[in-house]
């Protein structure tokens, strides 16, 4: 019990740093690290959402109070991914694990393409208008993701916010932390209703959580961000493809 309370320590001080570092990626880390303790997929997902909700929340607490949370674009996103959510849930009790974690790889595999790609690209000076309707059917498909894979959407809503507000990168990985706390925490709130999660696993992430959030908080005003998102394109590569040998090996369809 002790060795499975400090691996959730530790998986919980990892996605905390990706969190504040970037506004994404914890919960691409943490459902496969979960998985890897023999935890159901269902379950895996529940205690995932509730962990990266409540370390969002602190992140998102500490970037309020530093003036980067940005409260239209949370509001926008916020109150359309919360139905989304309750969608992904849904269809989650209708397609096999196979085809879930199959779609969790590609989500995986996307997202470390996208931001090893996305590392070369000088950052734009000009600002852009917010674009309130793309940002409203942003929110759903992350609400929807949330809700089916247990992902807290950061790495859609943090190019979102970029291609589609006047937000800075800062401002855009505090924002996604804020949207993320709201989104996931009603996913979470919706498993908790209907199942009995692992608590003490749920406290390990959590605590550890808290704390990565708050290095990565520290961490994102320091560095740059080329070098780190191709560790970590590098990282979520290793990730789905563990992910794909653990699980879709000899897995019913």
């Amino acid at each position: 019990m002790e060795t499975i309370i400090y691996e959730a320590l530790g998986i919980g001080l990892l996605l905390g740093t990706l969190l504040g570092l970037t506004g994404a990626g914890g919960s691409l880390v943490a459902l496969p690290l979960l998985l890897s303790l023999h935890l159901p997929l269902r379950d895996a997902i529940g205690v995932s959402l509730g962990a990266v909700s409540l370390s969002a929340l602190i992140g998102a607490i500490g970037r309020w109070r530093a003036g980067d949370v940005h409260l239209v674009p949370v509001v926008l996103l916020a109150v359309s991914g919360l139905p989304g959510s309750w969608i992904g849930q849904q269809l989650g009790q209708l397609i096999s694990e196979f085809w879930l974690v199959l779609g969790f790889c590609v989500l995986v595999l996307w997202s470390a393409w996208r931001m090893w790609s996305n590392a070369s690209l000088p950052e734009q000076s000009e600002k852009k208008p917010l674009n309130r309707g793309m940002l409203v059917v942003v929110g759903l498909f992350v609400g929807v993701l949330s809700g089916l894979m247990g992902v807290g959407g950061g790495f859609l809503i943090v190019p979102a916010l970029l291609w589609f507000s006047p937000l800075s990168m800062l401002a855009a990985t505090a924002t996604s932390m804020a949207v993320i706390a709201l989104v996931s925490g009603a996913g979470f709130l919706m498993y908790f209703s209907a199942a009995q999660p692992p608590m003490q696993l749920l406290v390990g992430l959590t605590v550890g959580g808290a704390c990565g959030v708050l290095l990565g908080n520290k961490l994102a005003t320091r560095l740059g961000g080329p070098i780190l998102q191709r560790i970590f394109a590098i990282m979520l590569l290793s990730v789905s493809l563990s992910l794909a040998a653990q699980k879709l090996i000899n897995v019913p369809l």
